[in-house]
């Protein structure tokens, strides 16, 4: 008996392996045609245009597609930075560093106790924190703030460029 109810199981499997292969087809086909379908009305939508705004807009790419190509690398740790967004300004230079560089820079010289942490709080302010019981994150003393960018220097030109660029993308 346990023989034949193994062999309709592997009959049923295989039936559902079948029809699964098949809904993965259909599914990876109707996923191919809706992206056509939205690369021919991108172009519908292109050809709509005036040949002034169809330059405006190639030029608007062609300007990002160049920020982006221009490497910047951190003078923290010497690699290149991916994503300007996250990175901030550096404390002498003003070029843009790693974020995560500049925590483990005020970590190493800082040398936070047990039950401290160093943070960022905002407005390129650090902070050491202690915290009286670990697993509450909640409750907690700054017991330093480390000013990392001045309110007093100059917006980096970095992040205008950026902004700029960015704020050209319709």
């Amino acid at each position: 008996m346990s023989r034949n109810n193994d062999r309709r199981r592997s009959s049923k499997n295989r039936n559902w392996n079948n029809n699964n292969n098949r809904n993965n087809q259909n599914n990876q086909r109707a996923q191919n045609e809706r992206g056509e379908r939205d690369r021919r009305q991108q172009d519908m939508r292109r050809r709509a245009l005036t040949p002034e705004q169809q330059k405006e807009i190639a030029e608007n790419e062609n300007a990002i597609r160049e920020f982006k190509s221009n490497v910047t690398v951190c003078e923290i740790c010497g690699e290149p930075i991916q994503d300007l967004s996250s990175a901030i300004s550096n404390r002498n230079t003003g070029n843009p560093v790693h974020f995560d560089c500049v925590l483990n820079k005020i970590t190493e010289e800082e040398k936070p106790g047990p039950n401290e942490k160093v943070t960022y709080i905002g407005n390129g302010k650090f902070a050491v924190l202690y915290f009286e019981n670990v697993h509450d994150m909640r409750h907690f003393t700054i017991r330093k703030t480390i000013e990392w960018e001045s309110r007093e220097s100059e917006r980096g030109q970095w992040r205008d460029t950026m902004a700029g660029l960015y704020s050209q993308v319709r």
